[in-house]
């Protein structure tokens, strides 16, 4: 008796599956009665599903049961060499919202059904079912309206991770790519929605399986747009990016260096004065309303350049590309679908509208930047000081500062991001000039001696200068100690400088050229002996001291009776001891006024 009911049970089940080896067409219509026959959204727990068989017997066929049992039969087919229902059960999962047939709703009532099927054989999935895996994962399952469908397809997704971790790198791939989702406009309403649904998932995968860190950063490097691509997918990446580390801490330093990476490669593109822009923007309004003149005031060779186009003849080649500055890869920026700000126009008005559209990006991408640090960088209320994690995150950001943005040439404005959080508590700040002192290291030290180059010590000076010159947060002590450092600095580098000198002219040191007088700009020494590469950093380091004399001399001037300084006692003024030696510094066998920048020595001697 027992083997004759399980014939009995048996016998709907395998006239199914003959049925659908016959007519693929008529199969797909019975394996998923519910495109045809029932709305499952209705009808409550799949598991309660039943069908009468169609050979009028009167034995009803579970759904779920047969779903799973055919399920079953499609993946074990396919692992002895017949893959027909195998495919089939691909095709179902596989959903793209802009390329298939079906709509979302069409697709949520033909999938649901099968969720529970595919979840009774997980422990199956390995990786002989590479299709039907990274169908799964790479289906736009999180754009269907269906909460409840959601929910049940990431918990799917989760599933197989958890019994299957090998499956990782796919599964991450195929998630963040929907991090840009809502940069069309049709997308934007959703798009929080469907972010939302993706950060839950990633959380729980990277709760579940801690590991996956490395897969979830190796993800977002590959998904990154490129620098071209237009502002909202940019922010829109970045702020999703930056989102993954409310919860995955561990790669932190990771997502940091994608982001800043990608913003400094934004920021050396840009190669005008935001002044030129605006100048060039009311020049332009001026044009509108009739007045003839040149785009910029600095561009004498505007009306040639308009004369040679009227007569039909082209600009000099090498002037056109000087004045364009472009990068050498600004052929491959000008793809299908990204912004036109790389074109390589010889028309200098269209270069400098591509300026704009950079600048105004690299605007966006900063602004989202601001805005995430603003959130992570709150002063504990009740410890009335930063909390220990924003610290770990400004010591992460300063030493990707330096491994960065400090040997970038040419970066104008990623800098600023570190400067505001030294803004943010007077302990930063401390710690970044101190970091910045010790890049420009020891001047008896030759860089042979060092592990630190000779850019990235300019660069340090340079970024000294500028900090303390601009930082109005800075107190009046910090302020005279970092000038009084630089200046021991310096002059502890001209005593060094001044007994090589003595040492080479008594023969003492055979190994030493022998103009290194002249190279230190003796009373015989032509001017263009100066060597400025060999002193580059003594340059630099004195360009950082004058800079800062001219905007906070006032921190370093004392009134004559001790008091606050005030403006009728300018003629009076006593300075400091930290600025003593500066006097020797300037009027150096060196010459340093002649190697710092036009406008910072113009500056000082006015």
């Amino acid at each position: 008796m027992p083997a004759a009911k399980e014939t009995v049970a048996s016998r709907p089940i395998k006239r199914a599956v003959s049925k659908l080896r016959k007519s693929p067409a008529d199969s797909t219509q019975k394996v998923n009665g519910s495109r045809i026959e029932e709305e499952e959204a209705e009808q409550g727990p799949i598991d309660s599903n039943k069908e009468q068989d169609g050979s009028g017997s009167g034995v009803t066929i579970n759904k779920s049961v047969f779903l799973r049992k055919f399920t079953e039969n499609a993946l074990q087919q396919f692992k002895e060499g017949n893959p027909e229902e195998y495919y089939k059960l691909v095709k179902m999962f596989a959903f793209s919202k802009y390329t298939s047939y079906l709509t979302a709703e069409k697709y949520v009532e033909e999938v649901m059904p099968w969720i529970p099927a595919l979840s009774e054989n997980i422990s199956a999935l390995g990786l002989t079912y590479r299709e039907l895996v990274t169908t799964i994962f790479g289906s736009d399952w999180v754009v269907c309206p269906d909460e409840r469908f959601v929910h049940r397809y990431a918990t799917l997704c989760l599933q197989i991770l958890s019994a299957h971790p090998t499956w990782v790198p796919q599964a991450m791939a195929a998630f963040v790519r929907w991090f840009i989702y809502g940069a069309r406009d049709n997308e934007a309403a959703a798009a929080p929605l469907v972010h939302d649904h993706l950060h839950a998932l990633i959380k729980e995968v990277y709760r579940t399986i801690p590991t996956c860190g490395t897969s979830l950063a190796a993800a977002l490097v590959d998904a990154c747009p490129f620098k071209a691509a237009k502002p909202n997918t940019q922010v829109l990446f970045i702020q999703n990016a930056l989102r993954c580390l409310d919860y995955a801490t561990g790669i932190r330093r990771q997502v940091l260096q994608l982001v800043l990476n990608h913003t400094i490669q934004i920021d050396v593109e840009v190669q005008v004065e935001l002044e030129d822009l605006e100048s060039e923007s009311e020049e332009e309004e001026e044009e509108e309303e009739g007045v003839e003149e040149g785009i910029f005031e600095f561009e004498e060779d505007v009306d040639e350049k308009k004369n040679s186009a009227a007569n039909g003849s082209k600009p000099n080649d090498d002037e056109s590309e000087a004045e364009s500055g472009s990068d050498s890869d600004s052929d491959s920026d000008s793809e299908s679908g990204t912004d036109s700000e790389f074109g390589d126009s010889d028309d200098l008005g269209e270069v400098n509208y591509n300026a704009k559209k950079i600048v105004a990006k690299l605007d966006a991408v900063m602004s989202t930047l601001f805005a995430w640090l603003e959130k992570n960088f709150q002063i504990d209320v009740a410890a009335g000081e930063m909390p220990e994690s924003a610290s770990q995150l400004f010591l992460t950001f300063l030493d990707l500062f330096n491994a960065i943005v400090l040997p970038t040439f040419k970066s104008r404005y990623t800098q600023f991001l570190l400067f505001f959080l030294c803004s943010r508590d007077p302990q930063y700040a401390d710690v970044f000039l101190g970091t910045m002192m010790g890049n420009v290291g020891d001047p008896l030290r030759t860089l042979s001696q060092e592990n630190v180059s000779s850019v990235t010590k300019v660069a340090a000076a340079s970024y000294l200068g500028s900090f303390v010159a601009r930082a109005k947060f800075l107190t009046t002590k910090i302020v005279r100690s970092v000038v009084g450092v630089l200046v021991q600095w310096a002059n502890a580098y001209l005593d060094w400088q001044e007994q090589m000198a003595r040492d080479t002219a008594s023969g003492q040191k055979q190994n030493v050229r022998p103009l290194y007088s002249q190279v230190l700009g003796g009373a015989s020494a032509p001017a263009q002996f100066t060597d400025f590469e060999r002193h580059a950093v003594f340059y630099a380091v004195t360009q950082a001291i004058l800079y800062m004399f001219c905007f906070r001399w006032r921190d370093l001037a004392e009134a004559s009776g001790g008091g606050p300084l005030v403006e009728s006692e300018l003629d009076n003024l006593h300075w400091c001891h930290e600025v003593e030696g500066m006097q020797r510094i300037v009027f150096s066998k060196l010459n340093p006024l002649r190697a710092c920048a036009p406008t910072v020595a113009q500056q000082f001697a006015s």
